[in-house]
């Protein structure tokens, strides 16, 4: 294989955004995912508002306007069945949206092509060699002066260059399917909470919708019967399975391997913030390594995009991690949610905090 400037692992959000903005750079990319695009992918589909920021300063608004899309106009929370929480968002021209993940994931692959990454498609990581700067790959073996580890929760980039953090049990596991959209569902987010977990549901087309659910192992493991318990009529289907879902965050990087998205930080799904996250960590990530490639030292670069990525989730990740805090026990926020429902304001003031950025 040729070598390349920046090899890239894992084609989802973060990875693909940071091969664009490398490739528009000029860098040599590599993008490489072990899936054939478009795939789908365990996922609430729900897209942050802050993500706008990332369109507007790539260009890519007017391409992601165009994109098929759900608009959504408020949210609604409920504690074992009963009605907690509702709120209108504000007008949708920037709001948030659903996209089925295929739709997004593809779309943002085929930009970085455009600016002139390669994508390998179907091609699995099977090692690493950060002294080399190679990766090894059921398609041979790629090398670069900088290796970007984008390849999820369960990082292969991470494990291989120790930057991943020592395992711990978790027994959250998601969940998710996608169903034709029933004739009385609205354009709103819909979560439940309940002991074993929470789900939650939405369209993301005229036609369809995804249920998303996160459930505690240790008292269920299967998704149909939670759901059935507030939809007896549900049929069954099949489901997509991921985990972990909590983790602890991974060091960013060590000499020429860095890590982005949910290969860095894993943040609770509860929120629908991850995709934006990722988005910017991309980024991120990007614009340091055009300047360390260009001044020879990615030291330094990896000093900046550390920092950079402390900020941003300082700035912006409070929320998600009371939410997770609060979620790691299901039932414990049961009992949080049942005294939070005399005090409505407060998850007034989340959810604005959340979804109008």
């Amino acid at each position: 294989m040729p070598s390349h400037d920046v090899i890239i692992a894992g084609a989802a959000p973060a990875g693909s955004i940071a091969a664009l903005v490398l490739a528009r750079a000029g860098y040599r990319v590599a993008l490489l995912d072990r899936a054939a695009f478009p795939r789908v992918k365990v996922c609430g589909n729900c897209i942050n508002p802050a993500a706008w920021a990332v369109w507007d300063k790539l260009g890519l608004t007017d391409s992601y306007r165009a994109l098929p899309h759900q608009e959504l106009t408020g949210f609604t929370l409920r504690c074992e069945g009963r009605l907690l929480f509702q709120q209108t968002f504000r007008p949708p021209r920037r709001g948030p949206r659903a996209i089925a993940r295929d739709v997004l994931d593809d779309w943002l692959r085929r930009e970085a092509e455009s600016a002139g990454a390669e994508f390998f498609p179907e091609t699995t990581v099977t090692g690493l060699d950060p002294a080399s700067g190679t990766v090894q790959t059921s398609r041979g073996d790629f090398t670069g002066e900088l290796i970007l580890g984008a390849d999820g929760r369960n990082s292969l980039i991470a494990r291989q260059s120790g930057l991943m953090p020592p395992p711990r049990r978790c027994h959250r596991v998601a969940w998710q399917t996608s169903i034709p959209a029933p004739p009385d569902l609205d354009d709103q987010v819909h979560m439940h909470l309940f002991k074993e977990g929470y789900f939650g549901y939405c369209r993301f087309s005229p036609t369809h919708a995804v249920i998303s659910m996160v459930l505690d192992s240790r008292r269920t493991q299967d998704p149909l019967l939670l759901v059935r318990r507030y939809f007896p009529d549900f049929a069954d289907q099949p489901w997509l399975r991921m985990n972990p879902i909590t983790r602890a965050s991974a060091e960013l990087g060590t000499g020429r391997v860095w890590l982005i998205g949910d290969a860095a930080r894993v943040v609770e799904p509860f929120t629908g913030e991850g995709i934006s996250f990722a988005l910017t960590t991309g980024v991120l990530a990007a614009e340091a390594a055009i300047a360390g490639l260009k001044k020879s030292n990615l030291a330094s670069a990896l000093q900046t995009y550390a920092r950079q990525h402390r900020q941003l989730y300082r700035r912006r990740a409070w929320v998600n991690t009371l939410v997770r805090w609060s979620l790691t026990t299901p039932s414990s926020a049961v009992r949080v949610l049942r005294k939070v429902e005399r005090l409505p304001g407060i998850v007034a003031f989340l959810s604005h905090r959340v979804h109008s950025r």
